[in-house]
C-alpha cells in the first residue's frame, strides 16, 4: 500500500505505508495541502527555519509533506512498532537522515524527554479512543516544557462532532485559534500565541 505525497519537492513520490498499525488513520491528501498551505502562507512562505513536531506521527505523512517543502527539522513521535519502521525506511528513501529523526516514545514520555525544546509546528492528531483527559495532559505538558515557540502553530487535527473537536478549547484557552477548517468528518485547528499574527 502507498500514500502519494501531495507538495513540495517530493511531489507525487510515494510513501510506505500498511493497513496493519493500530488505529491508523493517515491524513487525507486534501488535509495534507491544506495544512501545508496553511502554514506557508503564516510563515510567509518560508519553512528554511521551521521546525515541526510531529505527535501521534502514524505514517508520518504530514511530517513528510513539512519536509518535502523544506521545512528545517522534522521529529517524529510515534511509539507503534509497526509505524515507526515505515517511518524509518522512508526517511531513509527520502535520503532525511540529517534532518528528519524519529523518537518510539509515547507522546507523554517525549514530551517530558524534549523539555525546553522550541519547535515553530507541532502538529497533533491523536487516536479518537484517546481519554479527553489524557489529551488536555498532553496539551498542558507541551506549554509546561515550552516545546512551542513564541511565534509557533498547534496545528490538531480531529474527527468532527467526537469530544476532540468539542471539549479541547478549556486547555487552549490561552491560544488564539487562528483558523478552523473542516473536511467531511475531519476537523483541523490552527492555534497560536502570537496574537500579532
Amino acid at each position: 500500500m502507498g500514500l502519494k505525497l501531495v507538495s513540495g519537492k517530493f511531489r507525487g513520490k510515494t510513501l510506505a505505508t500498511t493497513d496493519n498499525a493500530r488505529e491508523l488513520r493517515p491524513t487525507r491528501s486534501l488535509i495534507r495541502e491544506a495544512i501545508i498551505n496553511t502554514c506557508l502562507s503564516y510563515f510567509d512562505f518560508n519553512f528554511s527555519e521551521i521546525k515541526v513536531l510531529d505527535i501521534f506521527a502514524g505514517t508520518g505523512a504530514v511530517g513528510f509533506e513539512f519536509m518535502s517543502n523544506s521545512a528545517k527539522s522534522v521529529l517524529f513521535i510515534e511509539r507503534d512498532p509497526k509505524c515507526t519502521k515505515l517511518i524509518k525506511a522512508n526517511i531513509q528513501n527520502l535520503q532525511l537522515n540529517a534532518s528528519a529523526k524519529i523518537f518510539p516514545l509515547t507522546a507523554e514520555a517525549a514530551i517530558k524527554k524534549l523539555s525546553k525544546n522550541n519547535f515553530e509546528i507541532i502538529f497533533l492528531d491523536p487516536p479518537y479512543s484517546l481519554p479527553p483527559k489524557k489529551f488536555q495532559k498532553i496539551v498542558e505538558n507541551i506549554f509546561e516544557g515550552k516545546l512551542l515557540s513564541e511565534h509557533g502553530l498547534l496545528i490538531i487535527e480531529s474527527g468532527s462532532g467526537n469530544w476532540l473537536d468539542q471539549s479541547f478549547d478549556g486547555c487552549l484557552s490561552h491560544l488564539e485559534l487562528v483558523k478552523k477548517k473542516e473536511y467531511g468528518d475531519s476537523s483541523i485547528f490552527f492555534y497560536t500565541s502570537d496574537t500579532e499574527k
